[in-house]
């Protein structure tokens, strides 16, 4: 064989290799139990709550892909003994809701009205084709639903990760699901176009904070508790003093990231999909914060 078939060869071995690989990967999930009704399904794309109902299970956040929905939707069944009775969306990421064609056609999805207008002009192509699965009920500022013993109380405390994440608090759980509003130990994704902001994400977490409750369900990383939360929040508000800084000063982009200024992220690490770097990292970050005290971003919608 000569030479350049067997470079060939090689590269379409790799090729497979890491397509097997990355299938693994989607399929794989971690369950968490953390009550006899409360789950956390840990995967590519994040974190899937379920919480078993008398009158079937509630799924928050379905992940990247139809096909990750439909196993979510099978390991919540062999979970709960029951189907899914709603399916919510903290925010419109495909990470949280492409999942959602995995679902039944006719089950109940949730979410802000501001979720469902970025999913309509951020996404449109994805949408057009699954429309039977975009969010079929709203609300702006909050919501409570009752649903087969479990009270759930839905809230959009404001902006920060993008301007329609909302907040699951289940009451009798004593867990706040918080979704993107707050990331485990890794850098968050910023989306300024989508009406995010670090400078009032801080005010967003205090809202968060007047609830009650004791474990966190984070969009990604480890369960935590209200410590997590204020921890994440120091690193958010440091983050938002580094912009408001450059700002004042009429620093540029390259400053602010050789600047020490932000050292409350010793222990975040960037996020990655199945090994892949996504690109959320301390440079992101940084750029984040200085482009919106800058104006050197443009909004969307």
């Amino acid at each position: 064989m000569s030479t350049w078939k067997k470079v060939l060869a090689a590269l379409l071995l790799s090729v497979v290799l890491f397509a097997v690989y990355l299938i693994i990967q989607i399929r794989s999930f971690e369950v968490e139990s953390l009550s006899e009704d409360l789950f956390v399904l840990r995967g590519i794309g994040g974190n899937s709550t379920v919480l078993n109902t008398t009158q079937g299970n509630v799924i928050i956040d379905s992940m990247t892909l139809p096909m990750q929905g439909k196993i979510i939707r099978a390991k919540a069944r062999q979970l709960t003994g029951k189907d899914t009775t709603l399916l919510i969306n903290t925010h419109y990421h495909l990470d949280h809701t492409h999942g959602n064609p995995g679902f039944a056609p006719d089950t109940r999805i949730i979410s802000t009205e501001r979720t469902l207008s970025h999913l309509q002009f951020f996404d449109t192509d994805f949408w057009t084709d699954n429309s039977s699965f975009i969010p079929n009920e709203t609300f702006t500022d909050d919501k409570v639903l009752n649903i087969g013993g479990k009270t759930l109380h839905l809230v959009h405390p404001g902006r920060g990760h993008t301007d329609g994440d909302l907040v699951v608090f289940i009451e009798q759980e004593g867990t706040a699901v918080l979704g993107d509003l707050m990331f485990y130990k890794y850098y968050p994704n910023i989306d300024l176009e989508a009406g995010g902001s670090v400078q009032e994400w801080s005010a967003t977490l205090d809202t968060v904070l007047e609830h009650e409750f004791e474990k966190v369900i984070p969009g990604h990383g480890d369960t935590t508790d209200r410590a997590g939360i204020q921890n994440f929040q120091r690193f958010i508000g440091q983050l938002a003093e580094v912009g408001r800084a450059a700002a004042a000063n009429g620093d540029d982009l390259q400053k602010v990231l050789a600047s020490g200024a932000l050292d409350s992220d010793a222990d975040f690490s960037p996020l990655k999909f199945a090994g892949i770097p996504l690109g959320l990292d301390r440079e992101f970050v940084l750029q984040r914060t200085w482009e919106e005290s800058t104006g050197n971003f443009e909004r969307k919608n």
